[in-house]
């Protein structure tokens, strides 16, 4: 009776373990078309001589496995240009440039890595990067170029008035309502900055014959918002989407700026758990 009780307990212990995995993990969602494909037709469907971004959530372990996992077969097929990222500014260039064919034997210290991008999440994806890219890029802005563009505003100037509007609304919802609204026009600015930047550096590594990947954020993926609006090279964004709840792909499409596609496939992957990320505003004193 006690083998038998155990047995029972092991086997419900293991079902509630093992819990099935979301239905839409792991496929690959074209907008326009509404369809599923697969990850070989979108490279068969990528721009030579323009950019793949790949819209990650930073914290996310998987998306930067897909991101090695993407940057090495485009290296098999022949396909892969240069590698730019979002996590090094131009103060790093000569370090990515000096570590070019070391992916094997890279430290953060080599590159001069900046602690906010933990090393444990991007080391494997910028050694793979290192060792297979034509070149990888620094595309931010350093520290002090982004102070100074707070103050002073965004180099190009701005879009359009909806682009403005929208985004003061998503950079105030961003910091769960607690940064002053005062504050968000200087942060505006800070961010259509940085998307110039990374657009100038994705224009001056572009291969005619291959494709770049861009590895960044979300937001500076999204072809309404983001880097494309300034790029004016052939792009394809991929916002990486974890899947939790609703199996219906559609239910997962940011709200978009009209007028604009939000981007042109959505990459399901696993969920997180939940994570209060409004906890540390909501702590600080006011």
């Amino acid at each position: 009776m006690k083998a038998l009780l155990a047995f029972t307990l092991m086997c419900f212990s293991a079902l509630n373990w093992a819990q099935p995995a979301h239905p839409l993990e792991g496929r690959l969602w074209a907008i326009e078309s509404a369809e599923f494909i697969t990850t070989e037709a979108l490279f068969e469907r990528l721009p030579a001589g323009g950019w793949l971004l790949l819209g990650e959530q930073h914290d996310h372990p998987e998306h930067h496995r897909i991101q090695t996992r993407w940057i090495s077969a485009l290296a098999d097929r022949q396909q892969l240009g240069s590698v730019a990222l979002e996590m090094a500014d131009h103060s790093q260039q000569t370090h990515l440039d000096a570590a070019r064919g070391k992916g094997d034997r890279l430290t953060p210290e080599m590159l001069h890595w900046q602690e906010g991008w933990p090393w444990t999440l991007y080391g494997e994806v910028v050694s793979t990067a290192l060792n297979r890219a034509a070149a990888v890029a620094a595309a931010d802005l350093t520290r002090d170029e982004q102070r100074r563009f707070y103050r002073e505003g965004a180099p190009q100037g701005e879009l359009e008035d909806e682009h403005a509007s929208f985004m003061r609304d998503l950079l105030y919802e961003s910091h769960c309502g607690q940064m002053p609204r005062q504050a968000l026009d200087g942060m505006r600015q800070v961010q259509l900055a940085r998307d110039q930047r990374m657009a100038e550096v994705l224009r001056q590594y572009a291969d005619d014959r291959r494709t770049g990947v861009m590895l960044t954020g979300g937001i500076h993926a999204r072809r309404d918002l983001g880097i494309p609006r300034w790029l004016h090279l052939p792009v394809i964004s991929v916002l990486m989407i974890p899947a939790d709840g609703s199996e219906a792909p559609t239910d997962y499409l940011p709200q978009g700026l009209p007028g604009h596609p939000v981007a042109d496939y959505l990459l399901f992957t696993t969920a997180l758990p939940d994570k209060d990320y409004c906890a540390s505003f909501e702590e600080q004193p006011n």
